[in-house]
């Protein structure tokens, strides 16, 4: 369960756990803009997901924060240490591609193999969790089922 929000509308520092569910109810429904959001978002993972080879996904920013009208959607994609762009069915290659995912998905969409190094991702991850007040925020790791 996704912790409250604090007196700056973030949620906690840390990486907080949600499934998809939560994930949708709690940051896609209370402003048309968040719903407009979640639905890119839904189809985002759901290509995502459609590669057979998602490991991980964090959202941060201010989607999975208290504010009405969010920005976009910053997503993390870690995809399988095996992973292999050049063998996706054509369809996928703009979650890959900045410019076309930010066009197609509202969003900052990044991505890296889970053969990254462990450091180098919680360093990624640390540098999610600092807002552009440079105040200290949590991120989601989204369950991938």
């Amino acid at each position: 369960m996704l912790p409250g929000f604090n007196s700056d509308g973030n949620l906690p520092e840390g990486i907080h756990l949600a499934t998809e569910d939560e994930v949708f109810l709690r940051f896609a429904t209370t402003s048309a803009r968040r719903q407009w959001l979640g639905e890119q978002l839904r189809s985002l993972l759901a290509l995502a997901k459609s590669t057979g080879q998602l490991s991980r996904v964090f959202l941060w920013g201010s989607f999975v924060t208290s504010k009405e009208v969010p920005n976009d959607v910053d997503v993390l994609l870690v995809m399988t240490a095996d992973f292999a762009i050049e063998i996706l069915p054509a369809q996928c290659y703009v979650l890959f591609d900045y410019v076309q995912a930010r066009l197609r998905f509202q969003g900052d969409v990044f991505w890296t193999k889970a053969s990254i190094d462990e450091a180098v991702l919680q360093q990624w991850l640390d540098t999610y969790q600092t807002g552009k007040d440079f105040k200290r925020r949590g991120i989601v790791e989204v369950v991938v089922s």
